[in-house]
């Protein structure tokens, strides 16, 4: 099996992001997967020009020569795409965004009414495939997700709100239950094709409210330190 993994974070290895993508990849490994990561900011990827050049004169491939050129075969070929981002400002960054907008050559031009909404076909027969999305957030709600999720609507959900945490040892331990989940997320989604419930609920973080509260001191404190220069 192949698990082809994009990390979107500008942070590249020294965000959240990174964190959570590594304990998923280990799992998969563990598991007997091949795996492959590349940091999107990283790559050579164009921003997709509206032209329709592959739809129309060129089928399936853009005007555009650059990274996405091997990216397409890649994603085509892989069991699992695992999709990690930061959320900035309630979205997905844009180097996420970027990259999947370019897949517009997978498409037809048609269009067709699937599971009650206007969808466009796929160009290439494709197998069975799993999509992961893991986004981590600053702030410690849920909503910051909304958009992620409703983006990436068939994915496997990875959600973690006040990321930070993770950067603390003390405070990591407080969301083990999360970081046991991420890895044996990665490994049963390699042996069984699926992930069991019990895992799922614990690959997404709801805070309690006085835990959010804290969070949100512990912040500003922060904050207000690097504002006074110390």
């Amino acid at each position: 099996m192949k698990v082809l993994a994009f990390n979107s974070s500008p942070r590249k290895e020294k965000g959240t992001t990174d964190i959570v993508m590594n304990l998923f990849l280990e799992g998969a490994r563990e598991a007997g997967a091949e795996t492959e990561k590349h940091y999107v900011a990283d790559l050579d990827i164009k921003g997709c020009l509206g032209c329709f050049t592959c739809w129309t004169e060129t089928p399936g491939r853009c005007v555009h020569r650059d990274d996405m050129d091997w990216i397409i075969p890649r994603w085509r070929e892989a069991d699992v795409i695992y999709l990690g981002t930061p959320i900035y400002n309630y979205n997905i960054v844009h180097y996420l965004q970027r990259m999947t907008e370019r897949m517009l050559p997978t498409a037809l031009p048609i269009m067709e009414e699937k599971d009650g909404s206007t969808r466009h076909p796929e160009r290439y027969e494709r197998k069975p495939q799993k999509t992961v999305l893991a986004a981590v957030a600053g702030f410690p709600d849920l909503e910051n997700f909304d958009v992620a999720r409703a983006l990436f609507p068939n994915a496997l959900n990875i959600l973690l709100p006040s990321a930070q945490i993770l950067e603390d040892p003390e405070g990591s331990k407080q969301v083990s239950f999360f970081t046991e989940a991420v890895k044996e997320a990665g490994r049963q989604i390699v042996t069984k094709g699926t992930v069991d419930e019990d895992v799922k609920e614990n690959l997404v973080v709801d805070y309690p409210p006085e835990v959010k509260n804290m969070m949100r001191e512990e912040a500003n404190k922060y904050f207000e330190v690097l504002l006074r220069g110390e």
